[in-house]
């Protein structure tokens, strides 16, 4: 359900003359319930599959404003679709996966046109997203929507971004800290679209952190259909933009290992794993001059090359240049091999002040964190 404070942060946040909201995934009832607190004249509708979590909302809203239905096919009533003001649909639906369906399918064909993934298609909260962006569209009306932090940044939904981003006006996203939610360690953020004004590419990114009570603007202004919006990607703005030549630009290769861990042991053989990067102290590692045999689609590592932990939970995030010897690698690790004449100065950006704070703004993750080989390739070489 969602906590008071984040309702009441969706609410501040809107623009005004809101007259009429609905939300498919009510629960309690919350967001609803933090409207009407903002402006009481306010119509409101919510529909819930859930019978006691209907039961609940009644209570605070009114045996009227609340049906039980399933969201992404219920009917409004025309209490809620007619009228003058602005048309709004909010929700915090459930971050859950689904089987692709029918309904998932026209409702995230028609919002997300021209996206063929079949990630979104399996995620249930998409499906709310596509139908609140499909109902405030035929009203001209607002969304504000409460998602997964992996929407505004994860590289899986990088087509679906894009496609919010050049079909509807995007005004703000919130990243939220501490989100304070009942058993789930799930972060969120919220995006807030206005469906009457033409697709703009200026945007406010922003953070919200919860126990504090704090709101802070990272960045406004223009964000690209293939940019994130993530505060913490946009915190790092003058190192994406700088004039330096990126990694993917000079020729650098990145290559993660082919095989886990556990399949190297199975077969008794020996990789190099990021446990292994753990234990080194400083900023190199030596390793055995002789390797077991390996597979010709081994990812094979040897002096001069670059040692990254790809993924994992705790991780050294520093990288290691290879001194001498050779190993396989696992697929935990990336090497990352420079082209001649440019190993130095790939090495000193690897270990410049600026390296911190980029791998910082590009890595994702919440249990475990990640960083990508297509985000590594547009890394600039801070020392060139």
């Amino acid at each position: 359900m969602t906590p008071a404070t984040i309702a009441d942060l969706l609410t501040q946040h809107l623009p005004r003359g809101v007259s009429r909201a609905i939300d498919f995934a009510v629960g309690d009832g919350g967001l609803l319930t933090a409207l009407r607190k903002r402006w009481p004249s306010i119509r409101v509708y919510g529909t819930d599959c859930d019978p006691d979590r209907v039961s609940r909302a009644k209570l605070l809203l009114g045996p009227a404003a609340i049906g039980l239905a399933d969201g992404l096919t219920a009917r409004i009533p025309s209490s809620v679709t007619q009228g003058s003001g602005r048309f709004l649909v909010v929700g915090n639906p459930p971050f859950l996966p689904t089987p692709v369906r029918e309904i998932d399918q026209r409702l995230q064909g028609t919002a997300f046109p021209g996206v063929n993934s079949k990630h979104g298609l399996r995620r249930l909260e998409m499906s709310f997203l596509a139908r609140a962006l499909n109902e405030a569209k035929r009203r001209d009306g607002l969304v504000a929507m409460i998602l997964p932090s992996a929407f505004s940044s994860g590289l899986q939904y990088a087509r679906y971004r894009r496609a919010v981003l050049e079909n509807y006006c995007v005004l703000k996203s919130i990243e939220i800290h501490g989100g304070g939610y009942r058993d789930t360690e799930a972060t969120t953020f919220l995006l807030i679209v206005d469906t009457a004004r033409k697709p703009t590419l200026d945007v406010e990114i922003s953070r919200f952190f919860v126990r504090e009570n704090n709101f802070e603007v990272v960045y406004r202004g223009r964000v690209l259909p293939d940019q994130r919006l993530d505060a913490r990607y946009w915190d790092a703005l003058e190192l994406h933009t700088c004039d330096a030549p990126t990694l993917g630009e000079v020729g650098v290769t990145i290559t993660r290992g082919k095989r886990s861990k556990a399949e190297g042991e199975r077969s008794k053989q020996r990789l190099l794993h990021t446990t292994d990067l753990c234990r080194v102290g400083g900023k190199s590692i030596r390793l055995p001059e002789h390797v077991d045999a390996f597979d010709e689609e081994d990812t094979v590592v040897e002096k001069g090359d670059i040692l990254l932990s790809r993924t994992g939970t705790r991780v050294r995030w520093e990288p290691v240049v290879v001194a001498s010897g050779r190993a396989v690698i696992s697929d935990h690790l990336l090497r990352i091999r420079a082209p001649h004449g440019l190993k130095e100065a790939t090495r000193a950006s690897f270990q410049h002040p600026h390296f911190r704070t980029w791998l910082d703004s590009v890595s994702k993750g919440v249990c475990a964190t990640v960083v990508t080989k297509s985000e590594l390739m547009k890394m600039p070489l801070f020392a060139l």
